[in-house]
């Protein structure tokens, strides 16, 4: 049985059980989060989500926050493993006089993705409502056997992409069971086809937020968090030092892989590759902008053909 969606109709489940989430309350709950991260945590008003990036000092990528606030809570995402890093550093964080209460939810919720075109329909007719005018990160509460679920628009995935957060009662209740289910395999394919990064290959402490394209997970009008100056340096000078790209190549080849010019000049790196169905060998890499377009690249003797805008030749 083949991992690819064959027909358009088709849509996969997939667990995010390895998913952090934690629930965070407290009055001074998004006061932590504006100082530690790159988006306006402080503007989310109910059922208002966005993506934020955890920093380090220098700006570098700890985690890629999924923030949700329902209610008085503020739900807080993490990458998958990367749950009780997420806890401990907030934790660490927390000031003397903080009123901050931090909740690990895995035991008691659990968190699917629903992915492909059929995605917004299920969940239209799982919490009874139109669900195809709510933005991306957003919120949505409603009930399920008189147990609240979160269901919330992610970036999509083979055409349609939703989160729910389901309380582990309720679960049967759903509707999941029978789904088709997403393996790791299907989930990397999509993600490289679709130009969505991942923690551990694109996002880790080795880039900056805005060398990943996440542009959109950051506020240029907030106030100081950390790693705030370098990424602000970064912005208003227009540079970066390497750029998160798609890219084609010859052959198949073992990943993360260096690129070099035809002149032996380090390139930049493929940190992912898959031979797709639908577009051929296909990669996400980060290549170094100093690097003159028109210079040929490569991978050993492995061809690599830059793919800025999409999918060359598709």
């Amino acid at each position: 049985m083949t991992d690819t969606i064959s027909t358009p109709q088709l849509m996969h489940c997939y667990d995010e059980e390895s998913y952090g989430r934690i629930i965070m309350t407290g009055r001074d709950s998004a006061a932590l989060l504006q100082r530690l991260t790159t988006n306006d945590v402080l503007a989310l008003q109910p059922n208002q989500g966005i993506q934020t990036v955890l920093t380090t000092p220098i700006g570098r990528i700890i985690d890629v926050l999924h923030v949700v606030r329902v209610g008085d809570a503020l739900w807080v995402l993490t990458s998958p493993g990367q749950g009780p890093a997420v806890y401990s550093h907030l934790k660490k964080n927390i000031f003397f006089n903080d009123h901050i209460t931090l909740t690990p939810a895995a035991r008691t919720y659990r968190q699917v993705a629903l992915y492909g075109v059929g995605a917004t329909a299920f969940v239209s007719q799982l919490s009874g409502r139109d669900m195809t005018t709510i933005p991306q990160w957003q919120a949505s509460v409603f009930a399920v056997a008189d147990a609240e679920v979160i269901a919330t628009p992610i970036a999509p995935l083979a055409g349609g992409g939703w989160r729910l957060l389901i309380p582990t009662d309720v679960v049967a209740a759903c509707g999941l069971d029978g789904l088709p289910v997403a393996s790791d395999a299907l989930i990397n394919q999509w993600q490289i086809e679709s130009f969505v990064p991942a923690y551990g290959h694109e996002l880790s402490t080795e880039y900056i937020p805005l060398e990943a394209g996440l542009e959109q997970a950051i506020s240029f009008k907030k106030g100081c968090y950390v790693g705030q100056e370098i990424i602000a340096r970064m912005e208003s000078r227009g540079r970066r030092a390497k750029q998160l790209s798609r890219v084609r190549l010859a052959s198949l080849v073992t990943t993360p892989a260096a690129i070099s010019t035809d002149a032996g000049r380090d390139a930049g790196v493929v940190t992912r590759v898959i031979d797709s169905p639908r577009y051929g060998i296909i990669g996400l890499a980060y290549l170094k902008t100093q690097i003159d377009v028109s210079e040929p690249l490569c991978v050993g003797e492995v061809v690599v053909q830059r793919c800025d805008d999409a999918w060359q030749g598709v």
